[in-house]
């Protein structure tokens, strides 16, 4: 196959991988995640087990919506890496394959190509590396996904939601759209050059590949089409062996090139033999089998996960939220954090007839992540009191004899503030009481008590009634 066809290959496997990642995104909004549902796409971005590196090793929990298959991924570009540099940059990445799209869409509108001074561009390509730690840092610290919200690999590959998607994380679109397409169409793949951390992350491997793209000086006619044509600003043409990691071993200088076998990729060689030269077609396979052999390995061996929620019980309080997910049915949601379903509908201030054995994701109406932000906010407030009666008794982390009469309970305190004072459903006291049940849990009960007409000594009543019971 001639280096022009392999070309139209690499863009028919980009093509194809972006399409299935996209599907891939459009059926997990359909049918949710879980055992039974469609892995997150955080679930196949290789950079999620770096992310979740720290949490894995300290306490055996990958990060929200991470899984193993991130580390199998990764591994397969890895092992392809070390022989053949970056193919998953230059032949699978569909962000990538994004800012080539542009490009190819501004040379045909007539938007002429752009280039940064070198010294500026130099500078820039350090941006990178920066944001890879920032990324890192950030997750390690957090233990969440924080750069979650502006990571243009979400962004895409939650298109199919439409606007909705949009204003659900604004800054995400914001740099997809910026860096990743805007951008491209003057300066081709900006936003793998100079922001892409997992571009910086997979960077060493191409200086550690033993294919490099290698010029022979003796045929080579200086037409600078190889440098004209590189969609990372390298300059094959100035030197004899392309050492840069910047390379994504994508072949285009070698389809450019009009002196046959002029320019190579290559493994290194002594003086005395000449090196082994491969075409972009094996470059590009070899680094596809790893990444497909990594998959196909861990599929037929059971290891291969797109999802992960931690064991039941192994986690408490507000860190047992992070094993709810929107793939599960309130019941299953309520069992994860210890509380009963009516406690956790009153708490995300969703009717008592929301249906408790449907998945959350499939519930009109029903956000589960602010179901999730609900619980957080349960599970912080009742920490936080439980910290400062600890301080209150001289005892840190440890609480107080709950008050012996439900005459103690005040205007200032909310309904959550009374059923974890007294060991109580806050839906169920709002229906002793007959309060509204759609009353807010994190409001003072006297601001309640004006608003519908009550008063303040009907909780108490109800408190005392539950309690003989």
């Amino acid at each position: 196959m001639t280096e022009k066809r392999t070309q139209w290959l690499r863009y028919a496997v980009q093509g194809s991988f972006f399409a299935f990642l996209m599907w891939i995104g459009w059926r997990h909004q359909v049918l949710g995640g879980g055992p039974k549902g469609v892995g997150s796409v955080d679930a196949y971005c290789p950079l999620g087990f770096v992310e979740s590196l720290y949490s894995v090793f300290t306490s055996g929990d990958w990060l929200r919506r991470t899984a193993p298959s991130t580390l199998v991924l990764l591994a397969g570009i890895v092992l392809g890496g070390l022989l053949v540099g970056r193919v998953f940059c230059g032949w699978i990445c569909p962000l990538g394959t994004l800012g080539e799209w542009s490009a190819t869409l501004g040379r045909r509108l007539g938007i002429r190509r752009r280039e940064l001074p070198e010294a500026v561009d130099r500078s820039l390509r350090a941006l990178k590396y920066l944001v890879l730690a920032v990324v890192v840092g950030l997750a390690w610290r957090t233990g969440s996904l924080a750069w979650r919200d502006v990571d243009p690999w979400v962004a895409a590959m939650h298109a199919t939601e439409g606007w909705a998607g949009v204003l659900e994380r604004p800054w995400a679109y914001g740099v997809l759209f910026g860096a990743v397409l805007l951008a491209s169409l003057w300066i081709e793949r900006f936003w793998c050059r100079y922001l892409c951390p997992l571009g910086a992350l997979l960077a060493p491997l191409q200086k550690l590949g033993l294919a490099k793209i290698q010029r022979n000086e003796t045929t080579c006619i200086s037409c600078a089409a190889c440098t004209w044509t590189c969609p990372v600003r390298l300059d094959p043409m100035t030197t004899v062996r392309t050492v840069s990691s910047e390379c994504i071993a994508c072949g285009r200088c070698i389809a450019a090139c009009p002196v046959p076998r002029t320019l190579e990729f290559a493994a290194p060689g002594k003086p005395e033999k000449p090196p082994c030269r491969f075409s972009t077609l094996t470059v590009g396979l070899v680094g596809l089998f790893f990444f497909f052999g990594a998959y196909g390995t861990a599929k037929v061996t059971g290891h291969w996960a797109t999802f992960y929620a931690p064991p039941e019980g192994t986690l408490t309080g507000v860190r047992s939220v992070e094993g709810v997910f929107g793939w599960m049915t309130f019941e299953q949601a309520a069992k994860t954090v210890g509380l009963p379903v009516e406690q956790v509908l009153a708490l995300a201030e969703l009717p008592d007839d929301t249906p408790r054995d449907v998945s959350m994701k499939k519930l009109d109406g029903v956000n589960d992540e602010a179901v999730k932000n609900a619980l957080v906010a349960y599970f912080t407030s009742l920490e936080s009191r439980e910290t400062s009666q600890g301080q209150t008794t001289g005892q840190p982390g440890s609480t107080s004899t709950p008050p012996s009469s439900p005459d103690s309970i005040r205007g200032s305190m909310t309904l959550l503030d009374v059923g974890s004072t007294f060991g109580l459903d806050p839906a169920a006291i709002l229906a002793e009481a007959h309060w509204p049940q759609e009353s807010s849990l994190d409001r003072p009960l006297k601001e309640l008590a004006v608003e519908s007409g009550k008063e303040v000594q009907e909780i108490r009543d109800a408190v005392s009634r539950l309690l003989k019971r």
